[in-house]
């Protein structure tokens, strides 16, 4: 629905068979067009993994709103995700040992590994080097089971080189994401981010 403003000689959106619009900060007026949509192969595809991203992200994109450095300026942290890994939606395929959960300058997780127990989930990863953590700056794990839709995200210190999830997995595969998050005054600071596949049976 369009906006016509009778004051100001201009209008938003579609009025009748017009559309109104703004281009390099002006009022322009067009002719309505129905936009093609032939919808290739090529465009199934990306759409396809497109959808899937959005999928799996929305599991826990809102659980980690508050433990994220990517630049969330007038979009959420789902979209945010969404635009890291655009590269990989225009290739057209959605692979999750290569979705980009964070990134960032700091140091990367080295030496992880994960493990399942009874169900619980355990994740160690060495100490790491880099001059320019301070002592708020944790390692962030994010666990993503799927199949039940069952995610539990994860805080340690970054020096304490094992943490534990509360809940506990069903069998099957768990998805991790970790990465190290730091603090620099008001602003967060973050690694990219690590895949494991943990088999829990």
């Amino acid at each position: 629905m369009g906006k016509m403003n009778l004051l100001k000689a201009n209008w938003e959106g579609k009025v009748g068979q017009t559309v109104g619009a703004k281009w390099k900060n002006k009022s322009t007026i067009r002719t309505y067009t129905k936009p093609s949509n032939p919808n290739t192969q090529a465009q199934k595809t990306v759409r396809t993994a497109f959808a899937e991203m959005t999928s799996f992200v929305a599991l826990f994109a809102d659980q980690i709103k508050y433990l994220s450095a990517l630049n969330t300026a007038g979009q959420s942290v789902r979209n945010a995700i969404i635009q890291a890994n655009k590269m990989q939606i225009a290739g057209g395929t959605f692979s999750k040992p290569n979705l980009l959960v964070s990134k960032g300058g700091l140091q990367k997780v080295a030496g992880e590994t994960g493990q399942a127990t009874s169900g619980k989930v355990t994740i160690t990863w060495t100490a790491p080097t880099a001059t320019n953590f301070t002592e708020n700056a944790k390692l962030i794990a994010v666990l993503v089971q799927e199949a039940t839709g069952l995610v539990e995200v994860l805080e340690a210190k970054a020096t304490a080189l094992t943490v534990e999830s509360k809940i506990t997995f069903e069998n099957g595969t768990v998805d991790a994401y970790v990465y190290f998050l730091d603090k620099r005054g008001s602003n967060k600071v973050a690694s990219a981010s690590d895949y494991i596949s943990i088999s829990v049976a």
